[in-house]
């Protein structure tokens, strides 16, 4: 896999792609992405502790980073780097889920939880949220990494997403899929798989007009510039791969 590198994905986006090492031996990667708003200004999703050359890159953009207007934490247990990205632009908003607040109390967090509709209302002019229905969002076994808030960026036609989707290389070409923790997070009614289903079905409805992808671990789809409705269907066919279970857990009693 490739060492950390800032990569720009559409005009206004970059993503930043960061190494995380499971058992301290295996890179499966991690993600941030920098933003630049309709104003101009800039905000950060995830939080990753920037490498010199990368801050560089970062700080360039940003007037030294008094641009960046947020940090914007989007997965309850991606928190390695929240505190070092927080001490990094300490002018800018940070933002984070349920968990990341009861994690680090301590930190200046604003009081809209990132999985809300009220922080949704927040940037609206310019980002679109989606939080997964059906699942648990903060499991009591944190092992557990299914569930994020997904962030759909209109003006470059970007989705940033964490494990809620990953994209799976195959010697055959790779596949975008729904993290395998899906089925021990819906929540234990059976009615949670067609609220999943559902989600599903809308995530796939606003992907029809988003172009590029980036997902946080083995590696960057290679998805950049598909044609409209290329992204939606890959999310269709990942979701189809999940029908059986979905309907397994439906006739549960």
């Amino acid at each position: 896999m490739a060492s950390e590198k800032m990569i720009k994905i559409a005009d206004g986006f970059w993503n930043i792609r960061g190494v995380f090492r499971l058992f301290g031996l295996i890179n499966v990667g991690t993600q941030a992405s920098l933003v630049r708003l309709a104003s101009g200004r800039f905000v950060l999703l995830d939080s990753y502790t920037l490498p010199e050359p990368i801050a560089e890159e970062v700080l360039a953009l940003t007037d030294g980073g008094a641009a960046i207007d947020a940090v914007i934490n989007l997965h309850p247990f991606h928190t390695v780097h929240v505190e070092a990205i927080a001490a990094r632009f300490p002018s800018a908003k940070l933002y984070g889920t349920e968990r990341h607040h009861a994690r680090f109390p301590g930190l200046r967090w604003e009081p809209e939880r990132t999985e809300s509709e009220a922080f949704a209302a927040l940037f609206a002019d310019d980002l679109d949220f989606m939080v997964p229905r059906g699942v648990h969002f903060i499991p009591s076994d944190e092992r557990l990494h299914f569930a994020s808030v997904l962030a759909f960026h209109r003006a470059s036609q970007t989705l940033h997403v964490d494990d809620t989707l990953n994209w799976m290389p195959l010697p055959w070409g790779g596949r975008l899929a729904f993290h395998m923790t899906l089925k021990s997070v819906l929540e234990d009614r059976p009615e949670a798989a067609a609220e999943f289903r559902a989600w599903a079905e809308a995530l796939i409805a606003r992907c029809e007009d988003v172009r590029h992808i980036c997902t946080a671990h083995a590696g960057l789809a290679p998805l950049s510039a598909a044609p409209p409705g290329a992204i939606a269907a890959r999310v269709r066919e990942a979701l189809a791969r999940e029908e059986k279970m979905l309907r397994a857990h439906e006739g549960r009693a």
